[in-house]
């Protein structure tokens, strides 16, 4: 059975993240993993990285955190699908992570995050490099500011000419256990000629929806060729409570850092859900 890994770095943020993983697990009927990662340190120089504290058990032991001890109280708690939860040690290194896929079917990884903290771009990009390079399965970055339990309205900024259907139908298929909207917000890739609203529709139609069959799979085009604030679009205009992005794709930094740096005190902060590129 798949599971969803969630990181434990012992942080509120990792239990404020894990309760929702809890509910997505329940949701999905997957089974959970609770990885317990040394802690992630910023060093005073320049340059950061991760600060490792070695795990006082090995990667094989039985550990028996808090948030293992929360999680299972909260499972018992839970209506419906009661899913296993297991926990381990282990690092960032990529001989653990190898270890780890390899044994385990896992569908995502979720990571909490403090959004107001001046590193939490840094932080992103951390999880980024350390996880979702290296598992290569998609990433979860939930926000400590974010308080519901469920997902309305999903959406995957991208450009329509390069959607993955792989991708829509992983998206489809969780939108579906909430029966919520599946937006397609297309902004065109830099460097290409804008896409004309009729050939927009003809692609979504006939490429698109067809081949991904969701009844709430919908095409928003967002303004082209125009200056828009494309983050207030998707999360104030469109009410997004979930972001999809692709690592380095479509606009991925630039977005990345307006909505870690710049607004997140303006606007509502929404869980982001990043695919490996």
């Amino acid at each position: 059975m798949k599971s969803i890994l969630i990181v434990n770095d012992h942080s509120s943020e990792s239990e404020h993240a894990a309760v929702f993983a809890l509910v997505l697990a329940q949701r999905i009927g997957a089974n959970i993993i609770l990885a317990n990662l040394p802690e992630l340190k910023l060093s005073a120089a320049a340059t950061y990285g991760w600060t490792e504290t070695p795990p006082e058990e090995d990667l094989s032991g039985t550990v028996h955190s808090e948030l293992m001890r929360n999680l299972l109280e909260r499972k018992m708690i839970n209506p419906g699908f009661k899913p296993v939860i297991r926990e381990m040690n282990f690092s960032a290194e990529k001989e653990d992570l190898f270890t780890l896929t390899s044994e385990n079917e896992i569908l995502m990884v979720i990571k909490g995050l403090d959004e107001f903290l001046p590193h939490a771009l840094l932080n992103v990009n951390l999880a980024i490099n350390n996880l979702l390079n290296k598992l290569h399965v998609p990433l979860l970055i939930v926000p400590s500011s974010w308080s519901e339990n469920e997902l309305k309205r999903m959406v995957y900024l991208t450009d329509l000419r390069f959607c993955c259907i792989g991708t829509l139908k992983f998206l489809a298929n969780l939108a579906a256990c909430w029966d919520a909207n599946l937006v397609i917000a297309h902004s065109s890739a830099s460097g290409l000629p804008q896409m004309e609203l009729n050939q927009a529709k003809e692609v979504f139609n006939e490429e698109i929806s067809l081949n991904v069959g969701y009844k709430k799979l919908f095409l928003n085009m967002l303004d082209q060729g125009k200056s828009v604030d494309t983050i207030e679009v998707v999360v104030n205009e469109m009410q997004a409570d979930l972001l999809i992005l692709v690592n380095q794709h479509f606009h991925f930094n630039s977005l990345t850092e307006q909505y870690f740096k710049d607004k997140c005190a303006l606007y509502k902060p929404v869980p982001l859900l990043v695919f490996p590129s």
